[in-house]
């Protein structure tokens, strides 16, 4: 079975979504038997040297991206392509569609959930503020937060 490879300079980090690539050329490849869809080799006829600049492709058949690890010349006319599949850029849509509760960020988190790696305490939290009309004797005033409703 005979597919459509295209053949593209990707200028972008690995961990990014979104890449920013570069179109060289669409050419014609075969699925090496034996072979798989997220490390596939896939045999291709041309000139190889004009893709050894190439390190980024798509195939369209198997709705993937892929990364070049490898191209090996087998004959004359006749060479390999060796890939792993691009899962952050093949899955994007389904990835930036997808909701979860996050529960640890390099830079925000959540205090409210307890995932056991940052340490939380309850502590009560005092302040005093300056009351703006005077009293004619000394008062407390006190503000609670928390829930309206108390359940036993």
């Amino acid at each position: 079975m005979a597919f459509d490879i295209v053949m593209m300079t990707n200028n972008s980090e690995k961990n990014r979504m979104t890449k920013d690539t570069t179109t060289i050329a669409t050419l014609s490849g075969v699925l090496r038997s034996g072979s798989s869809i997220i490390d596939p080799v896939i045999t291709c006829s041309g000139d190889v040297s004009s893709y050894v600049t190439c390190n980024y492709m798509e195939i369209s058949e198997f709705g993937r991206y892929y990364f070049i690890n490898d191209i090996v010349a087998v004959s004359n006319n006749l060479f390999e392509i060796h890939a792993h599949v691009d899962v952050l850029s093949s899955f994007a849509t389904e990835i930036k569609t997808n909701k979860a509760i996050i529960t640890r960020q390099e830079k925000r988190w959540n205090l409210l959930l307890n995932d056991g790696s940052f340490r939380t305490y309850q502590n009560p939290i005092v302040t005093t503020h300056p009351f703006p009309y005077s009293f004619s004797a000394p008062q407390f005033v006190l503000a609670v937060a928390g829930p309206t409703v108390i359940t036993p």
